[in-house]
């Protein structure tokens, strides 16, 4: 078995992000603060695809922003690399509310099997 194969490694690393990404996406973690907030390093930082610049008060925003029962976020294309021991960066495009964006997030692992997003941009697609 390689390392890729094992829990921690490349495909384990790559796989946790993943699944913390898909939960930052939820209407269940996006309409709640708090849950959302855990996901987000305290130096989060943000290049939306409004082309708005933000921080971590974008964790307000969104679950101000979102009810449980909305229709969820569609998640294309989704994969990821690791870059280095502890940071994946995921590409993916999502679909919301009838708009397209092309997304990147970097992701640090701040303990085993716990993952917090540094970095995400949002890049409307070309129509």
């Amino acid at each position: 078995m390689g390392e890729g194969d094992v829990a921690g490694g490349v495909d384990g690393q790559v796989a946790e992000a993943m699944a913390a990404e898909r939960e930052s996406l939820s209407n269940a973690c996006r309409s709640d603060a708090q849950r959302l907030g855990r996901l987000l390093a305290p130096d989060f930082h943000e290049f939306g695809s409004s082309g708005g610049e933000f921080g971590r008060e974008v964790v307000d925003l969104v679950a101000a922003a979102t009810d449980p029962e909305d229709e969820p976020i569609r998640v294309e294309n989704l994969r990821g690399w690791l870059i280095a021991d502890g940071v994946v960066m995921l590409k993916y495009t999502s679909e919301s509310a009838g708009r397209r964006s092309n997304r990147t997030s970097l992701w640090r692992r701040v303990a085993p099997g716990r993952w917090q997003m540094f970095h995400h941009q949002g890049t409307p697609v070309a129509t």
